[in-house]
């Protein structure tokens, strides 16, 4: 299966799936710079809280947040224009402290700009 401009599935998957690693890399190493640069300018996003958040994520909101680990799976890349895909992957994440662990469903708008794929928004949700 071909996507806009004569790229496959499976290159788009993989291009994205590099991009998210970094990503969660990012918050999890409290990196600011290299969790925001996989996001775009104007993204939004809502939280498992059910908050929702303008712009990229500050450093604060990152110490807030803190993880010390993640695993992905299902991850899941639907092409619904020439730049832009829907992500939806699952996430079992831990934390600090007591090291607690959950999982979240997430999904995401990822567009292709100046070349690069950048998290335009995101939604996580907290698996019972």
């Amino acid at each position: 299966m071909e996507t806009a401009h004569n790229v496959s599935i499976p290159e788009l998957i993989e291009a994205i799936s590099a991009r998210l690693i970094a990503q969660w890399d990012g918050w999890k190493n409290q990196d600011a710079a290299s969790n925001n640069a996989i996001i775009a300018d104007d993204f939004t996003s809502f939280w498992p809280d059910g908050s929702r958040h303008i712009g990229k994520p500050t450093a604060q909101q990152m110490k807030e947040q803190p993880i010390t680990g993640y695993k992905l799976c299902q991850f899941r890349v639907v092409p619904v224009g020439a730049d832009t895909a829907l992500v939806t992957y699952f996430a079992d994440v831990k934390t600090p402290g007591d090291n607690v662990e959950f999982q979240m469903a997430v999904g995401e708008v990822w567009v292709k700009r100046n070349g690069e794929w950048l998290i335009r928004g995101y939604s996580g949700t907290l698996m019972k």
